[in-house]
């Protein structure tokens, strides 16, 4: 995924790669330390953060640059293998059992 100019990769282990898309160059590498398992969503970001959604679900909050951190990790406590979708100033998750709805509160 390319958000403000940068690629975001995940792949199993919540093993996460932040990318010049143009060149290639690598910016950083890590790992979600809370977050490792497989991954089958992709990653998406709004309001300056990139969210990860783990197959056991986990849900990692990066701050979105390129030289990214974890900002926080949730655990949904159940698995998940569908890409979040964000509209409307909400973030939704589809697990194996429910449907979730995350938004600010006003």
């Amino acid at each position: 995924m390319v958000y403000r100019d940068v690629l975001y990769t995940v792949k199993d282990g919540g093993i996460v790669t932040s990318l010049n898309p143009g060149t290639g160059e690598v910016y950083k590498t890590g790992r979600s330390k809370d977050a490792i398992a497989a991954y089958f969503s992709s990653p998406v970001a709004a309001d300056g953060k990139v969210y990860l959604v783990s197959q056991d679900g986990k849900v990692s909050v990066l701050r979105a640059d390129p030289q990214w951190e974890v900002l926080a990790v949730n655990d949904l406590g159940e698995e998940c293998q569908a890409t979040p979708a964000i509209g409307g100033g909400s973030i939704y998750i589809r697990t194996a059992k429910a449907l979730y709805s995350f938004s600010e509160k006003k």
